[in-house]
């Protein structure tokens, strides 16, 4: 599979994109990219009412799929 290059800010508007898309996403207020060393994970914040467990999961699974697609490019 072909990886693309990008930015922390674009990778966070994907995530975003596409977390807001599942169901119960609207509850999702904000994403941002957590580097580790050389890898990365995604923050979420979520709105009162938002079902926890769900978020979670779609989380995982919207981070698994971006790093099949993604690689960060760094920000020098």
């Amino acid at each position: 599979m072909v990886t693309t290059m990008i930015s922390a800010k674009d990778l966070e508007l994907v995530a975003l994109r596409e977390l807001r898309s599942v169901p119960g996403g609207e509850y999702i207020a904000h994403v941002e990219v957590d580097l580790i060393a050389d890898d990365w994970r995604l923050n979420v914040t979520v709105r009162d009412g938002a079902d926890v467990d769900r978020i979670q999961d779609a989380v995982k699974a919207t981070t698994n799929r971006l790093k099949q697609r993604y690689v960060l490019r760094p920000d020098w």
